[in-house]
């Protein structure tokens, strides 16, 4: 199969500068998860790794929580399904139903044809019943994924994503022991882009939450911010922004009222809709002085304000292709206001699989 890492590298490079990476077999496909992903998945998850969709773009990679996968819970007779006409066609357990059909309808939505999967579990290697658990998870994606007329490629199980650890063809007999997650092609490129791994999925949820301990949570000096509403000029507030900005990627440090002035000018909807347009023209780069404004907003500045900062840094996950980062990114930025309707909006698209490419392409026409 194929996979693009966004990147600068010496392989091939498709239209939207993407670097091409090949991966030819089960142990680097599997070690590329954790740098595909932004993280190592944990046990009771099932990884689906998409292939090409119907207008040629790579499909992603699609981490899943599964009901369970680590206790057997979800197991069933065929005679508890509602439907009894395809009773018989049923894999033999209900572990994955729900993910399976979800993902079974954006595949047929997006058009694509071929997926690999990869099941998490201690023990789905060399443990009885936990391999059954992951068997019976692998089965019911490539029953109700067949249905939507996509093919499950391979289907691996590992107990961990580390060097040396093993995996087993669910499919098969085939067993092998894993590469070093750190020194795939994936990884390389993804790091050469800037993109941090984080250790669990749970550290990159924290990361968007955190604040400094002598961050402002009320500024006496905004007033009213829904009466001044569109009173500011957009050029002036989109000006002062970037001036901030470009100070912060030279080197420089901002102050507590310079920030202060550039979250402010972030509440105005016109301001924000520009910076935002101008980002799906032009995304993010290393130590892009964008992100570390954007950074500073969002630990020091009140919750609209920080709002509007984490929506930005969601958006600049989403156009790279990083819905872990997107995700927390949003969430956080509802969080900190419910009102950000474009957050929601981005979550939304998020949530029911909106391609990046086309999301870039809206917003920057916009």
């Amino acid at each position: 199969m194929t996979h693009d890492g966004r990147g600068r590298g010496d392989g091939p490079e498709d239209g939207d500068g993407r670097t091409t990476v090949v991966i030819s077999s089960p142990e680097e496909l599997i070690a590329s998860i954790p740098a595909m992903l932004g993280f190592p998945p944990g046990a009771g998850s099932v990884v689906v790794v998409c292939g090409r969709t119907s207008d040629g773009r790579q499909g992603p990679v699609v981490r899943m929580d599964v009901d369970g996968l680590l206790d057997g819970s979800a197991a069933y007779s065929a005679g508890d399904h509602d439907d009894p006409d395809v009773e018989h066609d049923l894999p033999a357990a209900t572990i994955g139903e729900g993910p399976a059909r979800g993902l079974a309808q954006f595949c047929s939505r997006e058009g694509v044809t071929a997926v690999h999967l990869v099941v998490v579990h201690e023990d789905c290697v060399d443990g009885y019943s936990a391999g059954l658990r992951a068997e019976d998870a692998a089965a019911a994606f490539e029953y109700w994924l067949g249905l939507a007329g996509t093919r499950v490629v391979t289907a691996y199980g590992v107990p961990e994503f580390a060097a040396g650890a093993p995996w087993v063809d669910l499919f098969g007999m085939v067993r092998g022991v894993q590469l070093d997650p750190g020194t795939t092609e994936i990884a390389a490129v993804h790091a050469f882009d800037g993109r941090v791994q984080a250790g669990s999925r749970e550290e990159i949820e924290r990361l968007y939450l955190a604040r400094d301990a002598d961050a402002c949570d009320r500024d006496p000096g905004a007033g009213d911010a829904d009466s001044q509403a569109g009173s500011l000029p957009v050029e002036s507030g989109v000006d002062a922004h970037d001036r901030a900005a470009e100070r912060l990627e030279a080197g420089e440090e901002l102050d507590d009222d310079e920030l202060a002035e550039v979250g402010r000018a972030l509440l105005d909807i016109g301001v924000r809709d520009e910076i935002y347009r101008r980002l799906a023209q032009r995304g993010l780069v290393d130590d892009d002085g964008r992100r570390l404004l954007w950074w500073a907003l969002a630990r020091r500045r009140p919750g609209r304000e920080r709002s509007v900062s984490l929506m930005m840094l969601g958006a600049a996950a989403y156009f790279s292709g990083s819905g872990v980062h997107a995700r927390s990114a949003l969430e956080a930025a509802v969080g900190a206001d419910e009102r950000n309707s474009l957050a929601r909006l981005l979550l939304h698209g998020l949530e029911n699989g909106l391609a990046p490419e086309r999301l870039r392409r809206v917003a920057a026409a916009a």
